[in-house]
């Protein structure tokens, strides 16, 4: 198995200001995007919420998540996935948030639809997390794992975490696959930065890693072109006006992070970045 390449750019995020990141912009999230804080997955003229729920549901399909399952969602935001996830196949989730804001809304949200006893949430740094060996069925991460630096043993102990025969399901933003140029070094490089994430690796990588954990890799998909439309809506929601006005109110971070939507438009269209829908087995 082989290491990422050496020039994928790699940075030291700063945890505590992902947490605030998250702790701040979560209410933004849900006025301007909606309870799903991802990619949505399009196949023509769908809601931005229709998509969503698409993503998730070609996820699910891909991994054939089992009615009842017990499921960690990591990186569960405001516990969109989980509760989906609780509600469509009635399984047990418990989701993994790095902001105690997120853990909040998530756990009125599951309280307000008759889903406590399904679905709870927690706070947990995932680049600590130490899993009880054998615990879940499932291990869901939805567009959470960019902003971990080890990748190699984060998935290592997703494989600890899962019972035999349990299936790991991820869907991450990549760069290209192979050598990049210096202009699409640099603007990944900016987009990573700018998302706070702490690397942003191939599709092989993705692949190899889950290998090397001892798991079955099942899928490795690149759907990129049924998820980048995404960047125009978000694009459209950068130049709304009321969310301009917020933004004065805002860090450089966050002005940052905004202003990079129509960057992640154009690593989308040339090929620079990609999206991966990956499905991994447990013997």
């Amino acid at each position: 198995m082989t290491d990422p390449p050496t020039e994928t750019p790699r940075f030291n995020v700063d945890v505590e200001r992902v947490r605030k990141h998250y702790d701040r912009l979560s209410f933004l999230y849900r006025m301007f995007w909606g309870e799903h804080l991802h990619h949505g997955y399009w196949n023509g003229g769908e809601t931005a919420e229709r998509a969503q729920i698409q993503l998730m549901e070609q996820l699910a399909q891909r991994a054939e998540i089992p009615r009842g399952a017990k499921v960690l969602d990591i990186g569960c935001g405001v516990g969109g996935s989980a509760l989906w996830l609780a509600d469509q196949f009635e399984c047990q989730v418990t989701g993994m948030t790095i902001s105690p804001v997120q853990a909040r809304m998530a756990t009125s949200k599951a309280k307000a639809r008759g889903l406590s006893e399904r679905a709870r949430f927690e706070v947990g740094d995932a680049n600590q997390w130490q899993p009880e060996p054998e615990s879940f069925d499932v291990v869901w991460i939805m567009e959470s794992s960019e902003h971990f630096p080890d990748k190699k043993h984060f998935f290592e102990r997703c494989a600890m975490a899962l019972k035999p025969g349990g299936t790991l399901a991820v869907c991450a933003w990549l760069r290209r696959d192979g050598a990049m140029p210096p202009g699409e070094q640099k603007l990944v490089a900016t987009i990573a930065e700018a998302m706070m994430s702490a690397s942003l690796d191939s599709l092989s990588s993705y692949r190899d890693w889950m290998r090397a954990a001892g798991l079955t890799v099942t899928a490795a998909e690149d759907i990129t072109r049924h998820v980048e439309p995404t960047w125009a809506q978000c694009a459209r929601i950068g130049k709304n006006p009321v969310l301009k006005f917020l933004l004065r109110f805002t860090g450089g971070p966050t002005r940052r992070f905004v202003k990079a939507f129509p960057l992640m438009q154009e690593a989308y269209s040339s090929g620079a970045m990609a999206f991966g829908l990956f499905v991994a087995k447990k013997p």
